[in-house]
């Protein structure tokens, strides 16, 4: 897998950069070229966050995390899940500019999370 799977992200509005990771937090991919900081490093703690969301949620009977949207003074940075159920369990992140097309964002997470399951079943 190669950072081509990232272009439905890149042309979006704010796109600052993202990445996707095994469940165990390993980066697959990594695209930070509009960020500063070490993306591959800060996705792995991100998926810490995740999975532990995944955790959470199922305590309270409400099933795994599918997506989650945290918003910081100059971001928001978009998480969403292959499914546990999936071939291949997969999070995505994604990081956005506070004006940038956020609700673009979740959709293109959607489309890009299955193509990433296919390519590596």
């Amino acid at each position: 897998m190669d950072e081509t799977i990232m272009e439905g992200l890149s042309s979006i509005k704010g796109y600052l950069g993202g990445a996707i990771n095994n469940y165990t937090g390993e980066c697959l991919v990594c695209d930070a070229a509009r960020l500063s900081g070490n993306l591959e490093e800060t996705s792995a703690t991100f998926n810490d966050v995740f999975r532990d969301s995944h955790k959470i949620s199922q305590n309270l009977k409400l099933g795994a995390t599918q997506i989650m949207e945290i918003h910081t003074e100059k971001a928001v940075i978009l998480m969403g899940c292959s499914g546990e159920d999936s071939r291949v369990h997969l999070h995505i992140f994604a990081v956005f500019s506070n004006d940038g097309n956020v609700a673009l964002g979740k959709m293109a997470l959607k489309k890009i999370l299955p193509q990433a399951v296919d390519l590596l079943a």
